[in-house]
């Protein structure tokens, strides 16, 4: 009797283990969710918004964001208020706009914001990478949970994520959930992740030895100059590569790296991989690829110039190029300038042709584009320094270039003058802004007197009107 007592008591045990196991492992069937029920996320009006601008930034219409939120066309928009949007939906959280920074990516936009990549992209009508570009302002979706986001220190190779999750004090699978991994198992090495830190967040690149990395002079444009910083935490060492130009980094003020690069007029506009190369103190490389967008730099048209037909066809040429670009390739790693460059000459409107446009030689079919701006003689014969600068070079009767003369001004940037009569200064020679350098001339491939300016990044001429008109870095 006691034993069926026993048997029976481990009989009902088992039933109600399997009824426990029944009930949670059932799926609850909800309800049908009705369109009332469904969510939109919200933005809130900035200043200077109007509802048109709104309308555009979310791929939507003003009927549309109007009916939605119950208002007319009469009504007034208000800085601060809360409009819903539509076509929008099952998206939470309030909407906000930003320019994407360098080091960004799907995978780190949805990750720091808590949102699907698939909505991320259908937010901003993403249909490739290409279009996830620096410089672009795209629109996200912010939830108050997410606002101390703050990106981890990078995984390196050969590290565990439980390693990483313990350094930063944090529960791995926790983390790993955070970050849309369904196992830590499946973390990557310089892949970026975000923690909880309960302080505001600041976006960091997930690569070791480097805290920040930025691009100024954006939007790029054909035959411009674009500047990179990067703030390091340790002796690291970056190069970067944009359309086929290099640029590589120095160190500059408050521990900070930076590099100069150029893009040539004639590259061709459109969506290219700025890609950059990070080498460690203990000799680990590592690279990562940022998409930007080269738009055209809407250079003058065509012209045609009757010049000595030697100076067109002779295999001198060459041999000339290789020289030039063998002197304005070499990278010294001083910046010797401060401020905008000044004018070479004295006047500033004696322009007979400007940077970037196209021109023929005696009827030829071939279009060439001009590397610099010829000034002309208006106010005096005098050429002077722009900036500080190391007298590189001195080429007399050069078969394009005529007296020519190259000052290095340091980190890659280079300025040139061509067609000169009389050079004053010596090579080696350290040069002030506004010291006499030259007098301008008719030497060379040249239709009169003039001067032709010039400034090279890298090997790479680029537009001077931009040095004249603004400060670099």
């Amino acid at each position: 009797m006691c034993r069926q007592n026993y048997l029976l008591k481990i009989a009902q045990k088992i039933f109600l283990a399997l009824l426990v196991l029944s009930i949670i492992h059932t799926p609850i069937l909800a309800e049908p969710v009705s369109a009332q029920d469904e969510t939109l996320p919200v933005y809130i009006v900035q200043s200077g918004d109007t509802l048109f601008d709104i309308a555009n930034q979310f791929y939507t219409t003003v009927d549309e964001i109007l009916a939605v939120n119950g208002l007319s066309n009469g009504d007034t928009l208000l800085v601060g208020d809360r409009l819903l949007i539509p076509g929008l939906e099952g998206m939470q959280g309030t909407l906000t706009t930003e320019i994407i920074p360098l080091g960004a990516n799907l995978r780190s936009l949805s990750r720091r914001t808590q949102s699907d990549p698939a909505s991320l992209a259908k937010l901003n009508k993403f249909t490739s990478q290409s279009e996830l570009f620096v410089g672009r302002r795209i629109a996200l979706t912010t939830l108050e949970a997410t606002q101390d986001l703050q990106m981890l220190p990078a995984l390196t190779p050969g590290q565990s994520w439980l390693e990483l999750a313990l350094l930063s004090g944090q529960n791995p699978w926790a983390l790993a959930r955070l970050n849309q991994l369904s196992s830590p198992n499946l973390a990557l090495p310089l892949d970026p992740y975000f923690y909880h830190s309960g302080q505001e967040a600041t976006e960091v690149l997930a690569i070791p030895g480097v805290r920040s990395m930025s691009i100024d002079n954006l939007p790029l444009m054909q035959g411009e100059t674009y500047v990179l910083k990067a703030e390091t935490a340790e002796n690291v060492s970056i190069s970067a590569e944009l359309a086929g130009n290099s640029a590589v980094f120095f160190p500059y003020e408050n521990g900070e790296l930076v590099a100069f690069g150029g893009i040539n007029a004639l590259q061709a506009h459109g969506a290219y991989p700025l890609k950059i190369t990070v080498t460690t103190a203990e000799n680990i490389t590592y690279n990562f690829d940022q998409w930007v967008i080269i738009k055209p730099g809407y250079f003058q048209s065509s012209i045609d110039l009757m010049v000595d037909p030697e100076t067109i066809d002779s295999p001198e040429i060459a041999e000339e190029d290789a020289r030039v670009r063998e002197i304005v390739t070499k990278v010294t790693p001083i910046k010797q300038w401060n401020g905008a460059f000044k004018y070479p000459i004295a006047g500033s409107d004696c322009v007979n042709a400007d940077f970037g446009s196209r021109r023929t030689y005696n009827g030829s079919d071939k279009v060439y584009y001009h590397t610099g701006i010829d000034l002309g003689y208006c106010e005096g014969t005098d050429v002077f320094a722009p900036a500080t600068g190391t007298v590189a070079a001195i080429l007399p009767n050069q078969l394009v270039r005529g007296n020519l003369l190259i000052i290095d001004h340091g980190l890659g940037v280079y300025s040139i003058y061509m067609h000169l009569s009389e050079i004053l200064v010596e090579v080696g020679e350290v040069v002030q802004p506004g010291q006499r350098i030259a007098i301008l001339g008719n030497t060379g491939r040249s239709t009169g007197p003039h001067l032709h300016f010039e400034i090279d990044i890298n090997g790479t001429p680029v537009n001077p009107w931009t040095w004249f008109n603004r400060e670099f870095p």
